[in-house]
């Protein structure tokens, strides 16, 4: 039973990371997003390098997560990167009454959920992976150790 439950946690991890991976290599438009930016006050002359480094994060982190490469840490660069991105895109706060506030709720609600399984990642001690990870063996008591 407990190999079904890495398989499940396999493909949930991979299920999260689509939206980054996707958003990263610009599948999704983000010109929306750079002009949201500019709106809320960042620099235009800035808005291009933060775009890329974001992209940059959402790939590395994406990938990391998806293939179990430090998914702890690849969980938590994305919550370091969606936090900002929810709070400046999706605030719906401010369009209280505007045609614009369902929409902007339900995309807040949609990264809080992300949230949440980034943060179930991130807090889960054991994490099965993709790609098998190599045994060091440091000393003769270890060798045969794990001979035994």
């Amino acid at each position: 039973m407990a190999r079904y439950y890495q398989v499940i946690f396999v493909v949930s991890r991979i299920f999260l990371s689509v939206i980054f991976l996707m958003n990263g290599f610009g599948i999704i438009n983000q010109t929306v997003a750079a002009r949201e930016l500019i709106q809320h006050g960042a620099p235009a002359a800035i808005v291009p390098f933060a775009m890329t480094c974001g992209r940059a994060l959402e790939i590395i982190g994406g990938i990391g997560l998806a293939l179990g490469i430090f998914p702890q840490w690849s969980a938590l660069a994305l919550v370091v990167f969606l936090v900002p991105a929810t709070l400046v895109s999706h605030s719906f706060w401010l369009a209280a009454g505007t045609p614009a506030f369902q929409p902007l709720l339900l995309q807040f609600s949609k990264n809080l959920a992300m949230f949440g399984g980034l943060l179930l990642v991130a807090c889960s001690p054991s994490q099965p992976t993709l790609v098998p990870r190599r045994v060091v063996i440091h000393s003769a008591e270890q060798f045969t150790a794990r001979a035994a």
